[in-house]
């Protein structure tokens, strides 16, 4: 004997469709937060402030290029 009640209706399939991706999209949502790099902070605290914005550093009035770094042999 089969249960004739057995389909299910259309907004049951909608559910069962969206749920799944909904959680999917949230996943991979989360993913993408986490796996981001972190913010370069030094950046932030390396702009000049209104007291050295006029001062040149060592009187020139380009900015010093880093020192070259020697490779470890």
């Amino acid at each position: 004997m089969s249960n004739v009640n057995s389909a299910l209706s259309v907004w049951q399939l909608v559910i069962m469709a969206v749920v799944p991706l909904a959680l999917l999209c949230g996943w991979i949502i989360t993913i993408f937060i986490v796996a981001r790099e972190p913010r370069a902070h030094a950046a932030v605290t390396a702009w000049p402030t209104a007291e050295t914005a006029g001062a040149t550093v060592g009187g020139q009035d380009q900015p010093m290029e880093p020192p070259a770094r020697r490779l470890a042999a």
